[in-house]
């Protein structure tokens, strides 16, 4: 399939040209992608099974934040430490450093500014206000990653359109052919159209909570489909991506 799809010349990508000063070699980019995967797809995991095997009362909080009052408090907090530390490291093109580095401290702002507990409130409420304000930009970015560099196909020597219109249109172009000849390439697709639609019922779910999604940790399962999936599209691209 590669007549078809190539990967387009990064001169003009929308987060960056590469050749800018501290690019890292290939091998630590693999790296960085793979620590951001494995966090991603290991945590909605690994914090229900924490719960369980130390005997917490609460097996699955009504959020992932809400692990910050569970056993596995020091284990959500460690992993979104681990995830800032990656982003913020993670160095290849001038715009994609800016935006990991903004996704890797606002994991940090998520680690240290915990969610309002259910009772009582013990915390000011502006605490939990930055909480959710930088989860949902670190959400946001790992899902532009997922669509916007990791998908980043186009016909072998096409040019970026000038326009944003234009813009927009071939990469809708692009999306449907890798979505019906881009073999492995649809996890890229796959992964952020599932990131932004989990998040967008996360966000419905926490602010105006329906009959449909009470009674059960609804919020846990969507935010949790978001983590793993932009974890699963990090792990495609350490594996399978040639860093250029």
């Amino acid at each position: 399939m590669s007549e078809v799809i190539a990967r387009r010349p990064r001169t003009r990508a929308l987060l960056g040209a590469p050749g800018v000063s501290g690019r890292q070699d290939a091998r630590t980019v693999r790296l960085l992608r793979l620590g951001v995967g494995t966090v991603g797809t290991a945590l909605p995991l690994a914090l229900i099974a924490g719960n369980w095997l130390l005997g917490n009362k609460i097996i699955v909080p009504d959020s992932m934040s809400g692990s910050y009052y569970t056993s596995t408090r020091n284990l959500f907090v460690g992993a979104l430490c681990a995830l800032g530390g990656f982003l913020i490291g993670y160095r290849h093109t001038e715009r994609q450093d800016r935006f990991t580095t903004i996704a890797g401290l606002s994991a940090l702002l998520v680690a240290f500014n915990p969610t309002a507990p259910a009772y009582p409130k013990t915390e000011p409420a502006w605490i939990s206000y930055v909480h959710h304000g930088a989860a949902g930009v670190l959400i946001f970015i790992l899902g532009l990653f997922c669509l916007i560099v990791f998908a980043d196909y186009a016909e072998p020597g096409q040019e970026r359109p000038g326009s944003r219109r234009l813009r927009m249109r071939a990469w809708l172009a692009n999306a449907f052919k890798i979505m019906s000849h881009g073999g492995w390439r649809r996890i890229y697709l796959i992964s952020g159209s599932l990131v932004f639609a989990a998040g967008v019922l996360a966000l419905y779910t926490g602010i105006w909570p329906t009959s449909w999604s009470t009674g059960w940790p609804s919020l846990y399962l969507f935010e949790a489909i978001a983590v793993f999936a932009f974890g699963i599209a990090w792990i495609a691209a350490a594996l399978h991506e040639q860093v250029d």
